[in-house]
């Protein structure tokens, strides 16, 4: 039995090549990602999860970190 995913929105990434699509689904890890694309026999080559929960890594380069708001961190509790 296979388990049903719900893509709720897909696009090209903005500044990137047609190879690169952004997906928003509501599940998590990256296996779930990969069967979708492997299903319709795309390869997946790099996954890169953007946004978790209302938090997002915008404006944060690569390597660095950033304490959370107490506002984040109380959205974060109510999952």
């Amino acid at each position: 039995m296979q388990k049903q995913i719900f893509i709720e929105e897909i696009s090209y990434v903005d500044g990137a090549p047609k190879k690169e699509v952004g997906l928003r689904i509501k599940h998590t890890g990256n296996s779930v990602i990969r069967t979708i694309f492997e299903h319709l026999n795309y390869e997946v080559v790099k996954i890169d999860c953007v946004a978790f929960a209302g938090l997002t890594k915008k404006d944060l380069p690569r390597g660095r970190y950033r304490h959370l708001t107490d506002q984040e961190i109380n959205g974060l509790k109510m999952l």
